[in-house]
């Protein structure tokens, strides 16, 4: 519901995955991407900022639009957290800023790699560019609440299949939304669903599957252990079966003392040619 949120990349733009090096080597050996459940990830906190912009955005229409009419959006956008679950990749526009060698990369010792922005977004992904300004995502919120509203407007049925799908797509485009701190960080946010379907007396996850360079495709829902809680992911092939190398450029973390001629040996011998290697700029001690 957020279209100004959808990242449509220029021609060889690319996008940046800041990794330690052991994900660096799993993601060049397998030649996948791991889109994992959004509330494993580092920070959990950023999860419910968009849902504060969204509660603060709709508190100031309520005069305008009425109570009733607003928690009936918010009754959707809670209710959809049983209807699906979103997994994510996260990268960077930016491959080399400091503060991210220090979150994700092992303290600087491990790699950011380069991406070509308009090959991964035909993975079955929902690109999302992340917003920080306050401002404009009280305003973006605001912006989708009075469309909704008009589509409503003069209906006989009001809250129907539309109100819903409309509802819940704003559900999940939250997670474009960051606190205003993290703004140096330029992230591109790679987006799937995961259904919840029931089994016995309980639920389990399954993929709807999406559009995979063009074609229809499900994906193997499976979890990894962090510490005593399963986090659910899948891994998608990003070479549309070896057809393609999106892999264009791997910086070196600034504490990361291998030899750039040895990582590209690396990847020349595995499959993954014509990489640009360099080290990073920035200084770190």
């Amino acid at each position: 519901m957020l279209k100004s949120r959808l990242y449509n990349p220029k021609e060889d733009e690319l996008i940046y995955h800041y990794c330690s090096p052991e994900s660096f080597y799993s993601i060049c050996q397998n030649k996948t991407l791991r889109l994992s459940d959004v509330y494993s990830m580092n920070d959990f906190m950023e999860m419910h900022w968009g849902y504060s912009i969204w509660e603060e955005a709709a508190g100031m229409l309520i005069p305008e639009y009425g109570l009733p009419f607003i928690d009936k959006i918010d009754k959707v956008i809670h209710d959809s957290g049983a209807q699906a679950l979103t997994l994510a990749a996260c990268f960077s526009k930016d491959g080399d800023v400091l503060s991210q060698w220090r979150a994700y990369t092992n303290d600087g010792s491990g790699y950011s790699i380069g991406f070509n922005a308009k090959d991964l977004v035909k993975l079955a992904v929902k690109p999302l560019k992340v917003l920080y300004e306050k401002d404009k995502q009280l305003e973006e919120i605001k912006s989708v609440i009075k469309k909704i509203h008009q589509l409503e407007e003069g209906k006989t049925g009001n809250f129907g299949v539309d109100f819903n799908k409309y509802c819940t797509m704003l559900s999940f485009d939250l997670i474009s939304f960051k606190n205003p701190a993290f703004k140096e960080e330029k992230e591109i946010r790679l987006t799937h669903l995961l259904g919840f379907k029931k089994s016995n007396n309980s639920l389990k996850l399954e993929d709807p599957g999406g559009l995979y360079f063009g074609n229809h495709f499900k994906h193997e829902v499976k979890f990894r252990m962090k510490e005593s809680l399963p986090v659910s992911f899948i891994d998608e092939d990003f070479t549309n079966n070896s057809q393609i190398n999106p892999i264009k450029e791997v910086i070196l973390g600034p504490k990361n003392d291998s030899n750039p001629t040895a990582i590209s040996i690396f990847l020349e011998t595995i499959g993954v040619g014509n990489v640009k290697i360099k080290k990073s700029q920035a200084s770190y001690r």
